[in-house]
């Protein structure tokens, strides 16, 4: 009897380790932390003046003669995160697409349009749109990868 609740026990434990190993989720980045990690980079970042995002907050980061920019938003819920990433997904529709992720709390959409690449992610609350000419695709999933997104 004892050597069956051994049993039980050691197949409980390792169902919970596998289980676990494989959540790696993802944390959204806070908007200051954005802020060290791009100027890090060798980004200047600066406050959009239209922001029509209904983010609480957003900085757009740009590298001199990069043809890189990289749009950060926080929002004030992971739902309006969501419907805004939705919106901007619908309205890059054009081009050669490709889902990478959706999930409830991570989602990454990439689209290539003629010459300029795009790369949409959203973790939770925030939203990061990335713009790009294809040739500097590789910087951008750089960066992102730098910030974990």
């Amino acid at each position: 009897m004892k050597k069956i609740w051994k049993i039980c026990a050691v197949v409980l434990l390792a169902s919970v380790l596998t289980i676990f190993a494989g959540c790696s989720a993802r944390k959204a980045i806070t908007a200051e932390e954005f802020q060290k990690q791009a100027k890090s980079a060798g980004y200047t970042v600066t406050e959009p003046k239209d922001d029509s995002s209904g983010a609480t907050k957003s900085y757009v980061a740009t590298k001199d003669g990069s043809d890189v920019e990289i749009d950060y938003h926080l929002f004030s819920s992971a739902y309006s995160a969501q419907n805004w990433y939705s919106t901007q997904k619908n309205s890059m529709k054009t081009g050669t697409t490709k889902t990478v992720v959706d999930s409830d709390n991570y989602n990454k959409y990439t689209v290539t349009n003629g010459e300029i690449n795009y790369v949409l992610v959203r973790v939770d609350k925030t939203a990061v749109l990335c713009k790009a000419v294809a040739s500097k695709a590789g910087e951008v999933d750089s960066f992102l990868n730098t910030i974990k997104y």
